[in-house]
């Protein structure tokens, strides 16, 4: 018997910084709806500033860019500021052509976010 693949998964790693989360593993259309669930909650009851740090995302597709999309509107409609860092160039290529960058809290910092020990 073929042995099986393991499904993609998209996690949230808490930071240091209070509402700071490092995103790894995948964006696609097989983990979006998954990461919609998690991130839900962490608008509703988390910090009232977000932050999601992109360097640990391994693959993206346009399922991705829907995807933060609707956290922005989501973090709007519950009064969360939210800010996306360290964008992988795949999606960020993607979302050149789709015409979506201006419309998203796009930011590099100067300093990464800093993971807990």
């Amino acid at each position: 018997m073929p042995e099986s693949k393991p499904s993609p998964t998209l996690d949230f790693d808490p930071q240091l910084a209070e509402g700071c989360y490092r995103l790894r593993g995948e964006m696609t259309f097989a983990t979006v709806t998954q990461a919609l669930t998690a991130t839900r909650k962490l608008m509703e009851k988390g910090a009232s500033h977000l932050v999601f740090d992109f360097s640990g995302i391994r693959r993206s597709d346009s399922a991705g860019v829907a995807l933060l999309i609707e956290w922005q509107r989501m973090a709007v409609s519950v009064g969360r500021t939210l800010r996306y860092t360290q964008v992988p160039d795949a999606l960020n290529a993607i979302m050149r052509v789709s015409g979506v960058v201006g419309m998203l809290p796009l930011d590099t910092p100067t300093h990464p976010v800093q993971p807990l020990h």
